[in-house]
């Protein structure tokens, strides 16, 4: 008697909790070129900076024989459980556990402010992973746009670099079948092959002039050509491995083949030539890869530039932004690439009033 007294006690005491949730979700998902109608939702807090949520334990009904006695306490050891076991993730996570039967949005993680970025002064080859979180800190970039916009990015790659890519490339090479060229096919022969064909055959296949700069990546023009291909297929290059690539003659990827990585930085820069004027400084008509792009083992001199993208690893690959007299860390890994691109794009909307050089980001420009 006096154990059951104690439980309903208890239980007395924990139904008075009261214990709310207040939650603001987005779920519009915004392209790159119009980062700036983003807005950004966070969960509703307390003085505390604690999650709420509702969970108060009630008797179901009167306890007046044996066997509602028997059902209560079932019913309380099972609310009890769920309660220690909200109690262990808490002190795990900082947060809270729902109940399976509930359907919250994710708690967003909130990053810790840091003091400082990376200085250009120490060695920019080295990965700081307390930097990257204190870029997107200080950049306001919440996860969950960064998340948004990584598979934004993925997207535009896919559908404005590389599927076009791999049209023109299917279209060429049935123009040189008609025009009695078979054997200099694209992904068949050197690029050197490919530019004194653009030079005799420019009637035909005029185009040609224009995609060779795609396929100056790698020498290997077989596997390139193929790799594209997987890459375009899709909508947002699922194939993607950023630190390796794909299979070559029913064989593994090897580092004497380009990462994917590479192949997209790659196609990216060469897509962005195509679209800056050109410059009688870069006579090659690489105004963006020349201007725009520093890639390792050439050093990171932040002098010489506004911002740059800084490649300062090639196995595994690594990207950096360089900004002003600062280098940019960028989380490490598979989405390395695509957040530093993001970044980028941020950098220039916020700063430089949207523009690549002379060139808007907008619709009517880089789109």
């Amino acid at each position: 008697k006096q154990w059951y007294q104690r439980r309903v006690a208890i239980t007395a005491g924990t139904s008075n909790m009261t214990l709310n949730t207040s939650f603001q979700s987005n779920s519009s998902f915004h392209s790159i070129s119009s980062m700036s109608n983003l807005s950004f939702s966070t969960p509703a807090r307390d003085s505390d900076s604690n999650y709420h949520f509702s969970a108060s334990p009630k008797i179901r009904k009167k306890v007046s024989d044996l066997n509602n006695l028997s059902e209560y306490l079932q019913e309380y050891e099972e609310k009890e459980k769920w309660l220690s076991r909200g109690s262990s993730d808490r002190s795990l996570t900082g947060g809270w556990a729902p109940r399976p039967s509930e359907t919250l949005p994710p708690r967003p993680y909130f990053l810790a402010t840091q003091n400082q970025i990376v200085s250009v002064s120490g060695d920019t080859s080295y990965y700081n992973q307390q930097a990257a979180d204190a870029l997107l800190d200080r950049l306001g970039i919440s996860p969950h746009s960064l998340d948004i916009w990584t598979e934004n990015m993925r997207k535009w790659i896919s559908q404005t670099i590389f599927q076009h890519i791999h049209r023109e490339i299917q279209t060429i090479n049935k123009t040189l079948d008609l025009v009695g060229s078979a054997e200099c096919k694209i992904g068949s022969v050197s690029t050197a092959v490919l530019s004194k064909i653009s030079a005799t055959k420019h009637e035909h296949i005029a185009n040609i002039a224009l995609l060779l700069p795609y396929l100056e990546v790698s020498v290997n023009q077989e596997y390139l050509v193929n790799r594209i291909g997987e890459l375009a297929s899709g909508s947002c290059v699922g194939s993607f491995r950023w630190e390796s690539g794909g299979k070559y003659k029913n064989n593994q990827w090897n580092k004497e083949l380009p990462t994917d990585s590479q192949i997209v930085m790659h196609c990216i820069a060469t897509y962005l030539d195509s679209h800056l004027p050109r410059n009688p400084m870069y006579p090659e008509g690489r105004t963006f890869t020349t201007q725009y792009f520093v890639q390792t083992p050439s050093k990171a001199d932040t002098k010489k530039k506004e911002y740059a993208l800084f490649q300062s690893s090639i196995h595994p690959p690594h990207f950096k932004l360089l900004v002003g007299d600062e280098v940019w860390e960028v989380s490490k890994g598979r989405n390395n690439l695509f957040h530093t691109l993001i970044i980028l794009l941020y950098y220039l909307r916020e700063e430089q009033h949207g523009m690549l050089g002379p060139v808007n980001l907008g619709p009517t420009g880089l789109n």
